[in-house]
């Protein structure tokens, strides 16, 4: 574990200094003693991997006053920023949100933190004289190409966030070290990133297993990841066929049955899955997990997911004459309620939707009668009115998806806690069948298409609909009902060139004058085109320089 900190303070500080994100471009390279002391077996290339890891879990760490993944979600068709703050407001109105802002900005330069650590990793387990401890020539390959494998997914991971978040980008595909160090980057096109997507993301899915160690990516993540970056190519069929492999294997089914420790508690089949993330709890539907631990053990993390969708609701002026640890312990934790789940997007489900069940989204809260909480009164409900659009600036009364509720297992006391450290799902199975839905659809086989999507509304008891019902929308409507702060919504409406349209349409937030078309991209950090000395880093249209 000591091994892992000290690469992950290495590879964290070799594209831009660990105490200032300020740009990638004004590198002052770092000895690299250290990763060349550990990379030397396969086993410090796994410590180095778990680095890697940490730095992608990153994206469910705290990030001005919301999660780094909030970058990806506020601000479109189904979540508004509710309570705000900062640097997350201008995507209530898009007028305000320039170069300098903080978020779009640490975003930026951690996906190329993550870029240049996987390349790190890649090189050198491609060019140095490495014990590969296999025990034979085929064992040593295997696990060459497995950590290989690995850090080429999560290269990949990262410029689908670039691609799909700022266009065109720089593509960086070697460790950058005192002998390589550049400030003359050039934007590479969106095929250019997306061809090389497809390279590291097929070597991905051809070493890899199926299903690898908890925590891991693996093939079904690869192709996966595949099916959506085929689908921004306009290779529907390759896209089907990477779906319909993960679809089809044996390893993975969706969970349509009641599973897992609250299985004798109200709930059903969809809060299940969010209540047991790893395939150790009985969940089959589970892809990639982010590891987690408590505390008091090194290698957690304070993850913020609740404290980003879970309302501020003892803030309410009934709710807030009560106990604030109780309500926190008794109602899925405590949240800050920087966003919210648009009415549109709540609109979208039957009443009868499993997904939009009180077991799944919060609709009253509740308050123990007596000190053994054995009984409980509702004391407040839940509501989506408003007047105006100003109305939904801090409404602590909005309902909330109860994905993210988390109470400290140890310690009641901490329930007031902003953050969480749990397990949680990252890719799971529903978004390769949505995937495999609209792959389908494009190619005419919108029969087959609403088989998969009916595979996903009978698990939660939603009726079943026929090829006719097949379209775009009804997909996109779909993936909000069922992923729904979980996916990088800005990503698919930006993939599907609805991005302007949707988020004018449904977000009560936003018209006209408030998001623009320009706004499908973000801008280039300002210090990303300062710092790059040696050739002009052209803005994004719309953007200020």
């Amino acid at each position: 574990m000591k091994k892992t900190l000290i690469l992950l303070v290495i590879i964290g500080s070799a594209l831009m200094s660990s105490c200032n994100e300020e740009t990638f471009l004004q590198e002052e390279p770092k000895d690299d003693i250290f990763a060349e002391n550990l990379l030397l077996n396969y086993d410090g290339f796994e410590n180095g991997l778990n680095a890697l890891y940490a730095l992608v879990r990153e994206d469910r760490l705290s990030q001005s006053n919301t999660t780094r993944a909030s970058l990806w979600q506020m601000g479109t068709d189904n979540a508004f920023v509710n309570n705000g703050a900062g640097q997350i407001d201008p995507f209530n109105d898009y007028a305000d949100l320039n170069s300098e802002n903080s978020l779009v900005g640490s975003n930026f330069n951690l996906l190329y933190r993550i870029i240049n650590s996987s390349n790190l990793i890649i090189n050198r387990a491609e060019t140095t004289a490495v014990d590969w401890m296999g025990g034979n020539d085929s064992a040593d390959l295997v696990n060459q190409n497995k950590v290989i494998a690995q850090a080429r997914l999560i290269r990949a991971w990262s410029y689908r966030h670039l691609r799909y978040g700022w266009g065109a980008v720089p593509l960086s595909l070697e460790e950058i070290d005192g002998t390589t160090y550049r400030n003359d980057w050039e934007r590479s096109s969106i095929e250019e990133i997306n061809a090389q997507m497809e390279i590291d993301l097929s070597f991905a899915r051809d070493h890899l297993e199926m299903k690898e160690q908890t925590g891991k990516v693996n093939s079904a993540v690869a192709s996966t990841m595949l099916a959506e970056l085929y689908l921004d190519m306009g290779e529907d069929l390759k896209a089907e066929t990477e779906a319909l492999r993960v679809i089809n294997s044996p390893e993975y089914e969706l969970m349509t049955s009641r599973f897992g420790v609250n299985a004798s508690q109200p709930g059903n089949a969809f809060s299940d899955i969010f209540d047991n993330p790893r395939p150790e709890d009985g969940n089959k539907e589970v892809l990639w997990v982010i590891n987690n631990a408590y505390a008091d053990i090194v290698g957690n993390e304070y993850i913020y997911m609740k404290n980003a969708w879970i309302t501020y609701y003892t803030k309410d002026a009934v709710l807030k004459k009560l106990d604030l640890d109780t309500q926190y312990t008794y109602n899925g934790g405590k949240g800050a309620g920087r966003l919210s789940v648009t009415d549109s997007a709540f609109g979208w489900y039957e009443s009868f939707d499993d997904r939009y069940s009180e077991h799944c989204v919060k609709k009253y809260y509740v308050f123990p009668t007596d000190e053994t909480a054995t009984d409980f009164d509702v004391v407040q409900y839940t509501n989506m009115d408003y007047d105006e659009p100003d109305d939904l600036e801090e409404h602590f009364l909005w309902p909330w998806v109860r994905k993210w509720e988390y109470n400290d297992p140890f310690f009641f006391a901490n329930a007031s806690n902003a953050g969480q450290y749990d397990d949680q799902m990252f890719v799971r199975l529903a978004e390769t069948y949505l995937l495999a839905a609209e792959a389908l659809m494009n190619q005419g086989k919108n029969d087959l298409a609403a088989q998969y999507l009916n595979d996903l509304r009978r698990r939660s008891n939603a009726s079943e609909i026929d090829a006719s019902d097949v379209t775009l929308e009804f997909i996109l409507k779909e993936r909000s009902r069922e992923l729904v702060t979980e996916e990088y919504r800005k990503h698919t409406l930006v993939r599907t060139g609805t991005f302007y349209e949707w988020t004018i349409k449904y977000n009560p937030r936003l018209d006209a004058t408030k998001v623009f078309e320009y706004n499908e991209y973000l801008p280039i950090p300002q210090g990303i085109i300062d710092a790059n000395t040696g050739a002009a880093m052209e803005q994004n249209e719309g953007y200020n320089q």
